[in-house]
């Protein structure tokens, strides 16, 4: 039995990561933050161009029929790299709800970003500039296009995901091929991959901050406290990833426990993101606030994504039926 991802899922990632510290700075994300659109086309057209956004879709589709197991390596690195704009529920959600539509060869192409909003959030993240929202519909899912929606744009927290509130005209909408519980599924065990990503990241800079910054004669990483502080922190990210791992691994082959392991995942990342971010801004000080450090925009990230797709706990409820078995 294979326990680890194979060399060109590894290559692929490596690769993504490369393009994406080439390519997309924190100098760049910080621009996109100030346009205020949460989204940057450029990017969205090199990340089309890589296949990465039609990982998911079917040959049929003109995308690679991959599976859960094959993207979960670069929803970590698109975390890692704090990308902007829905690309990981078009990646996910997305390219299992709209197979076989003519929003699908969209998705391959670059030209349709898709977006959802499936557990009755106010407020819905990417819906200005997503081309489809993918709304609950009893136990089903609808696909609407953002064309038959009345939004009214947000402040939200994070710069690179803009929000908005939703008016739906009563019958518009096509019910797609996918179970309201599966889109979560996916959408879930997405933003748990991209978090890991954040994570990884805010603790990276930490770490990079505190080799740097010098107190009583050496770098302030050389005590006691910081080391034991960044340890706590990297043990729960790394708690998590084999969790996401299985969760992809479950959502791939379809297994019965599926949804347990998804909320398991998200639950133990939504910890550790949590961690990492009050660790690398104790690891800062008050400089870790202000808008001149790289630090804030990745809590910033942290913070919007902990209770995106289900908060600690609905997943830890979920978790808590599964194996005790559904409350009266």
């Amino acid at each position: 039995m294979q326990f680890s991802f194979s060399s060109d899922q590894r290559d692929f990632a490596a690769s993504l990561r490369e393009m994406l510290t080439n390519e997309f700075t924190t100098k760049q994300l910080r621009e996109i933050w100030d346009t205020g659109t949460g989204h940057d086309p450029a990017l969205w057209a090199r990340l089309s161009d890589m296949g990465v956004l039609s990982m998911m879709l079917p040959e049929t589709d003109a995308g690679m029929g991959a599976d859960f197991t094959d993207v979960i390596l670069l929803l970590e690195e698109l975390g890692r790299a704090a990308v902007p704009g829905p690309v990981f529920e078009t990646m996910t959600v997305g390219a299992l709800a709209l197979h076989g539509t003519s929003f699908a060869t969209g998705i391959a192409d670059g030209s349709v970003a898709v977006t959802a909003a499936l557990l009755g959030e106010a407020n819905v993240p990417h819906a200005g500039m997503s081309d489809v929202v993918l709304l609950r519909d009893g136990d089903c899912v609808s696909a609407v296009e953002r064309s038959a929606l009345q939004l009214t744009s947000v402040c939200g927290l994070d710069g690179g995901r803009s929000l908005s509130t939703i008016l739906r005209p009563t019958g518009l909408g096509t019910i797609v091929a996918i179970e309201w519980s599966e889109a979560i599924d996916a959408g879930a065990l997405g933003a748990a991959a991209y978090l890991l990503g954040v994570s990884s990241r805010m603790l990276e800079i930490a770490g990079d901050y505190a080799r740097e910054r010098r107190q009583f004669g050496q770098p302030i990483g050389a005590f006691q406290a910081v080391k034991h502080l960044m340890a706590d922190a990297l043990l729960k990210v790394e708690f998590a990833r084999p969790a996401i791992a299985r969760a992809a691994w479950s959502m791939a082959v379809g297994d019965d426990d599926r949804s347990r392991d998804v909320s398991m995942a998200k639950v133990l990342v939504a910890d550790a993101a949590v961690k990492a971010a009050r660790s690398a801004l104790q690891v800062h000080g008050a400089i870790g606030y202000t808008w001149e450090c790289d630090l804030q925009l990745f809590m910033k990230k942290a913070w919007a994504l902990i209770p995106a797709w289900g908060t600690t706990t609905f997943h830890r409820r979920r978790v808590s039926d599964a194996v005790l078995g559904v409350r009266v």
